[in-house]
């Protein structure tokens, strides 16, 4: 019955028609429309985040090299030889024992059966080109694994031969008499392969290896050596693939672990704004139940009230949050919570006010005098006159959510399992964004915070002056 009578005939001609009017003085700000289509794209922003990049920020996938700049960089004449990442699959053919070899989808299986007590070899190559700039960094990637071994040992080696002619032992899979398998990365940095080949800890290897535009071949070896004419096993090699990594990448770059940050952005801004609007939502209800009650009760209720308000206003917000935090842990849910709790002090004293003149008024006394509770008065006749100056707080209050959050992150203290725009800066100031210039990573973040800001204050402004009409006839 409650809600039927909520949205009868009547009322939602009523409601139709403050709507209506409420939006007629709106449309009239511009200031106010700028900041709502603000407000709007990051709202689709952050709804179709998991489609506008297809990276996720939190697992730091490397896609580049470290601090790869935007790939729009490339029209200037300076950056026009910069190339992007560069991926592969490698097909593998066979070079020697192809007797032995099948293939199956992406899959290259070496089933050995002994014929004699010899040593056998078995050989595949596949080939790549490489036609840019010597890279920072590459890596190959591949799985294999061995499989019913009988009498036999093994081993694998994986050689790179470059167009000069140049050969590299990059992988070397010792002999074993049982069955193994795993995931192969080799990766130009590790310091192993560093070691094999001889090369000094000065010396870039991608740009050892990849020095000469041409074609490149890899060619892995198989030598099997039979204990007895029983021997036998297979080798299975699946998604082979070389990675050289790119000078630039994407829309914003990578950061220092060659991470897509523009994919650190866009999620970003569904987090900014969940903070934002949860923080303001529950200090504002916080700050309506407050102010009401003390405004309308008076008296021993309004006088403590209002003394735990200065007391609260009092402290200083940013140490006591960041000893919060401390203590209660690095979680998102402290501090949503913790930024609402020291948010709602200024509202309810505006509420209160309003209220204190409201009590007064003869609707209110009416509504006495006829035998309404208490309760009745403030949920039907304070609490809806108070909420046009609410709302207009409610919207201011988010950016400020938003700055605390940004603030707590870039200290350190910010929870590290959600993407943030402050823990991006953060990670940006340790990790020598300053020192290498990678202003790609500095300038995102920040331009985010301070738009998305803005764009709330921007609408704030225009809905105080919407709901204030002494305030809008003054201006």
């Amino acid at each position: 019955m409650a809600v039927a009578s909520l949205f009868t005939r009547e009322k939602r001609i009523v409601y139709a028609r403050k709507i209506s009017g409420f939006w007629e003085e709106f449309s009239r700000k511009k200031i106010g429309l700028f900041g709502l289509a603000i407000v709007i794209f990051y709202v689709v922003v952050a709804i179709f985040a998991p489609w506008l990049t297809p990276y996720n920020p939190l697992a730091q996938e490397r896609v580049s090299q470290d601090f790869a700049m935007p790939q729009w960089v490339t029209i200037f004449p300076q950056y026009k030889d910069l190339p992007t990442t560069q991926k592969d699959q490698l097909y593998w053919l066979p070079e020697k024992g192809s007797d032995f070899i099948d293939h199956y989808g992406n899959s290259i299986i070496t089933l050995y059966e002994a014929k004699g007590t010899e040593p056998v070899d078995v050989q595949l190559s596949a080939k790549f080109n490489y036609l840019s700039i010597p890279p920072n960094d590459f890596y190959l990637r591949f799985s294999w694994r061995s499989e019913e071994i009988t009498d036999l040992k093994y081993s694998v080696t994986l050689n790179l031969f470059t167009p000069e002619g140049k050969d590299y032992p990059i992988w070397i899979q010792p002999s074993l008499n049982t069955g193994k398998g795993e995931v192969v990365s080799i990766q130009s940095v590790d310091p192993l392969l560093r070691d094999r080949l001889g090369f000094t800890m000065h010396e870039n290897i991608a740009k050892i290896f990849f020095s000469q535009k041409g074609g490149y071949t890899c060619l892995l070896n198989m030598h099997f050596e039979p204990k007895s004419e029983a021997a036998k096993g297979q080798i299975i090699l699946e998604n082979a693939e070389v990675v050289i990594l790119g000078h630039v990448h994407g829309i914003l770059g990578c950061d220092n672990v060659g991470a897509d940050i523009w994919a650190q952005v866009v999620h970003g801004a569904r987090i900014s704004l969940e903070i934002g609007i949860l923080c303001a939502v529950t200090s504002s209800v916080i700050g309506i139940l407050v102010g009401v009650i003390a405004g309308y009760f008076g008296g021993v209720v309004d006088e403590v009230m209002m003394r735990i308000v200065d007391v609260l206003l009092c402290l200083p917000f940013l140490p006591l949050l960041l000893t919060l935090v401390f203590i209660f842990g690095k979680n998102i849910f402290y501090i949503v919570l913790f930024i609402a709790i020291f948010g709602w002090q200024g509202l309810s004293r505006m509420i209160r006010s309003r209220v204190l003149a409201l009590r007064e008024t003869a609707f209110v006394e009416c509504a006495r005098a006829s035998g309404a509770s208490r309760f009745y008065i403030m949920i039907k006749h304070l609490v809806p006159n108070v909420l046009p100056i609410a709302f207009s707080s409610l919207v201011l209050s988010v950016p400020s959510a938003i700055l605390f959050e940004a603030s707590l992150s870039f200290l350190g203290f910010g929870d590290p399992r959600v993407p943030t725009w402050g823990k991006m800066l953060h990670q940006a100031y340790g990790f020598g964004a300053f020192t290498n210039l990678a202003w790609w990573w500095l300038v995102p973040p920040g331009l985010a915070i301070t738009t998305l800001c803005l764009a709330f204050v921007f609408m704030g402004h225009a809905l105080d002056e919407v709901v204030n009409p002494r305030l809008r006839r003054r201006r």
